[in-house]
C-alpha cells in the first residue's frame, strides 16, 4: 500500500490540488475497492492506466466524457461505481458533478 504521505505530496505538487481537500481525496484513496486501488498502484506508479472497468466506464471513457477531471478523480468515480451503480452513472452522465470531489480541486 501507498504511503499516504506520498500521496498527499504527490497530489498536491503534481496534481495542483488545494491543502484544504487532500486529506480527505487521500482518505477516498486509501478506501478504493481492491481492484481498482492495484490499478491506481500502477498509476501511481509507472504513470500507466489500466483498462480496468466499472459499469462499463474506465478511467479514459469518464476522463473524454468528463474533460476537466484529472485521472485520480477518475479512479474515485470508479470506484463510486463499484459502490453506488445508479448513482454515480446518473451523475456521470450530467453535464457536471455538483459539490464533488471528484471534480473540485484535483484537476490536471
Amino acid at each position: 500500500m501507498l504511503d499516504s504521505k506520498i500521496i498527499r505530496e504527490r497530489l498536491i505538487s503534481d496534481l495542483d490540488c488545494k491543502e484544504s481537500q487532500v486529506d480527505g481525496i487521500v482518505e477516498k484513496i486509501q478506501k478504493l475497492a481492491p481492484e481498482i486501488y492495484t490499478a491506481f498502484e500502477e498509476w501511481f506508479n509507472t504513470g500507466k492506466v489500466s483498462d480496468i472497468a466499472v459499469e462499463g466506464f474506465t478511467v479514459e471513457s469518464i476522463r473524454t466524457k468528463k474533460k476537466q477531471m484529472n485521472v485520480v478523480g477518475a479512479f474515485l468515480a470508479l470506484d463510486w461505481l463499484k459502490r453506488e451503480p445508479q448513482k454515480a452513472k446518473f451523475a456521470l452522465n450530467q453535464q457536471e458533478f455538483q459539490n464533488s470531489a471528484v471534480s473540485r480541486g484535483v484537476r490536471k
